[in-house]
This record gives structure tokens, C-alpha cells and sequence, in this order.
């Protein structure tokens, strides 16, 4: 019983450490998205699109989608694509005008 008790602590530490060195958190992602990354641009659609760590918001996402394949990302590029199909036309005119008033600077990654 001690020793099982020893490695569930022993555990818990080593995921903590594990999450400690996790990959950025939604607001470092933002920050390069807004600087211009289309990777990031397209993991903070991911994010909008599924409502991974922030509520589900399908219009959001299709305009960073869209912000990332105006900069010639590929996967990007399917998500939109993919995205427009599930939406109104609406929708997605909602989405053009937000995606116009993204504020991001000119860089490609």
C-alpha cells in the first residue's frame, strides 16, 4: 500500500512537470496569430471551431482560417473550405467581416 501510494505521488508530480513544459497556452497563440503567424492563426481556428479551452465559436474560427490561407497556409486553406461547407452564407459574410478586421501584422510563417 505504501509503496502504491509512493508511485501515485510520484506520478502526479511528473505530470504536473510534464504540463508544466506544456505547448502554449491560448493566449501565446493569439499573440502570434495577431503577429502575423498563419500556424498559429489556423491552431486558434482549431481552437474556436472545437471550443478547445475557449467556447465554441464556428464564425471566429472560419475567419482566422481564413486570415492563415490569405497567407498561403494549405491546411488553412482545407479548414475553410471545409468550414464554409457546415455554415449559412451568412455566416460566413460574418465571418469575411471579421476576418477584415483581424488587426495582424504582414508576416507569413
Amino acid at each position: 500500500m505504501k509503496k502504491t501510494l509512493i508511485l501515485l505521488i510520484f506520478s502526479l508530480f511528473m505530470a504536473n512537470a510534464a504540463f508544466a513544459d506544456a505547448p502554449e497556452l491560448p493566449s501565446d497563440i493569439l499573440s502570434a496569430a495577431r503577429a502575423g503567424d498563419a500556424e498559429a492563426q489556423v491552431e486558434l481556428g482549431i481552437l474556436y471551431e472545437y471550443g478547445f479551452r475557449m467556447k465554441d465559436n464556428k464564425i471566429t474560427a472560419l475567419a482566422w482560417y481564413m486570415k492563415a490561407a490569405e497567407l498561403g497556409n494549405a491546411r488553412a486553406t482545407t479548414y475553410r473550405d471545409k468550414l464554409v461547407q457546415q455554415l449559412s452564407s451568412t455566416e460566413v459574410d460574418r465571418a469575411r467581416d471579421l476576418a477584415a478586421t483581424l488587426q495582424t501584422s504582414p508576416t507569413s510563417k
